[in-house]
């Protein structure tokens, strides 16, 4: 028998592997926003490393400002999609709930502020999004072996 070298891991696979370990996601939703908000105070919104942009909503029973800075896959038509993994817990992201009782909003992206329209995906358009998504990060695929939720996916068009 011949010897077959077993193939290396992709980035995308070792990060599939670190993100669904129960470890990461008891620590990441403690530590990851907090290095999210201080890169973001230092390089004033030009930076915010692990996350495409900081999305600022109103809380739905609050109606306080959140701002949340988010992982995000930019579309070809100028429009950015958003998934809610919220870490593959068993519960929506605070902020997909906020999206969808005020869906009008702000998002600051590579240190600008805009104005976008967030709507919630579904049938084939979220099906759609999913899939780029997933070809953006496949650490939500991970996810989904973890939970049964479907994700909330919305789409931010600038206003």
């Amino acid at each position: 028998m011949a010897y077959r070298p077993k193939p290396r891991a992709t980035a995308d696979d070792r990060i599939a592997t670190i993100v669904t370990k129960d470890w990461f996601r008891a620590l990441a939703p403690k530590v990851i926003p907090r290095m999210h908000r201080a890169m973001r105070v230092i390089s004033r919104g030009k930076f915010v490393p692990g996350a495409g942009l900081v999305l600022t909503t109103v809380g739905a029973k609050s109606g306080k400002l959140r701002t949340t800075p988010l992982e995000a896959v930019p579309c070809s038509d100028g429009t950015w999609v958003i998934v809610g993994s919220n870490f593959a817990q068993d519960h929506h992201p605070a902020w997909t709930t906020n999206l969808i009782a005020n869906p009008n909003t702000e998002m600051l992206i590579r240190g600008r502020t805009m104005a976008v329209k967030a709507d919630l995906l579904e049938g084939n358009e979220r099906e759609e999004a999913w899939q780029q998504a997933l070809a953006h990060f496949a650490g939500w695929q991970a996810y989904t072996e973890i939970t049964d939720r479907e994700f909330r996916i919305f789409r931010l068009s600038p206003i």
